[in-house]
């Protein structure tokens, strides 16, 4: 029996040795045990020595409380949204609003014109905007505080198809953005998504389907075990962003839970000291439901500050198709990737200020 033992042992170090994807999901597996619920630092001050504070757009500002649809005004938020029809454009005043929004026609644009702060409002237990239209814009809007029953509450819950974001800050709610299957075309631009999560089921983004593209946006932060971006889709585009785990206690910067198409370009990748989680980016690791599997990293700044081990991809597919090529990578173990790119073996040899600063895309 010892002997029996002693082999068994051999081969499970020589199986961790020779399959390293099954020795992170062994060592991930054990650290959400023993990892607490809340970050063990202040990561607000984290937040505001490299980004301050999130500003709404100040031009075209409305009176404080004003809600008009196409410019016409409503003594009320309820009243307003029972006139909407297709195509109609929702502009609000700065307030703290407590009633949540419905959407259920096309088309329809949604104008912070000022401080608009939705705070702890929630429509059918689900999120402080439901949309079951198709085609929705939301432009600068603040929304936090959300929270349901079933801790999946998110700031825009899209039930419909197709929707913009635009100077958003969605932040200390179980999820920013949470779409449907087919959620079609997601764009968010500008916006930022700061310490969202529960319970490692919600998550700073949850897309289930469609194509999502991200530009010149912040995902930071993400607490509790959830994933800064989580998406489904058969596109998933991010360019001129940072996704940064800082101290929190999130999982992935990037979960592709279904492979398909990535692009991560002139971004900032930054695996905080407090991630429970080792994989920077997951991929396909829920099964694979598109035809085209494919991974670009390009002009990336990719900062482990991670103390255990870092994972840059854990991926099933032994063939995955991948380009890495221009990128800066910070930490302490080099890993072999494809292309040509810098290693760095800490922040200082690259030229970076210490922990726990973020550089910000090039384009900021």
């Amino acid at each position: 029996m010892a002997l029996v033992g002693f082999i068994g042992h051999v081969l499970l170090v020589f199986s961790l040795i020779l399959y390293p994807n099954y020795r992170y999901s062994i060592e991930n597996k054990i650290l959400k045990l023993v990892e607490t619920k809340k970050p063990a630092v202040n990561v607000l001050d984290e937040i505001n020595i490299s980004f301050g504070k999130w500003l709404p757009k100040s031009d075209n500002r409305l009176g404080d409380n004003q809600i008009l649809v196409n410019g016409r005004e409503f003594v009320d938020l309820t009243a307003a949204l029972n006139s909407l029809q297709d195509g109609d454009t929702l502009e609000l005043g700065s307030s703290i609003y407590k009633t949540p929004l419905v959407i259920r026609n096309d088309r329809v644009t949604v104008l912070g014109k000022g401080h608009v702060i939705f705070d702890g409002a929630v429509a059918e237990n689900k999120a402080a905007i439901v949309i079951k239209g198709n085609s929705v814009s939301i432009y600068n809007i603040e929304c936090k505080g959300i929270k349901v029953p079933d801790q999946n509450g998110a700031c825009v819950r899209l039930e419909g198809a197709n929707l913009l974001l635009n100077h958003v800050y969605f932040h200390d709610s179980e999820q920013g953005l949470l779409t449907g299957g087919q959620p079609e075309l997601i764009k968010i631009k500008d916006s930022r998504f700061e310490l969202l999560g529960r319970s490692g089921r919600a998550h700073g983004i949850y897309v289930g389907g469609g194509e999502l593209y991200i530009e010149d946006s912040l995902f930071i932060a993400a607490v509790d075990q959830g994933h800064e971006i989580k998406s489904r889709a058969k596109v998933t585009e991010i360019i001129r962003s940072v996704v940064a785990s800082l101290s929190s206690n999130d999982s992935r910067l990037i979960d592709i839970s279904n492979g398909g198409i990535v692009s991560i370009r002139d971004s900032i990748l930054e695996k905080g000291p407090g991630s429970v989680n080792s994989d920077l980016i997951g991929y396909g690791l829920e099964g694979y439901k598109h035809k085209s599997n494919y991974i670009e990293l390009k002009d990336n700044i990719v900062i482990m500050d991670r103390e255990r081990n870092n994972n840059l991809l854990h991926s099933t597919k032994k063939d995955l198709e991948t380009v890495f090529d221009s990128n800066v990578f910070i930490g302490r173990e080099e890993m072999i990737v494809d292309g040509v790119n810098l290693w760095y073996k800490s922040r200082g040899e690259a030229g970076i200020k210490k922990y726990p600063f973020i550089p910000l895309p090039y384009s900021k």
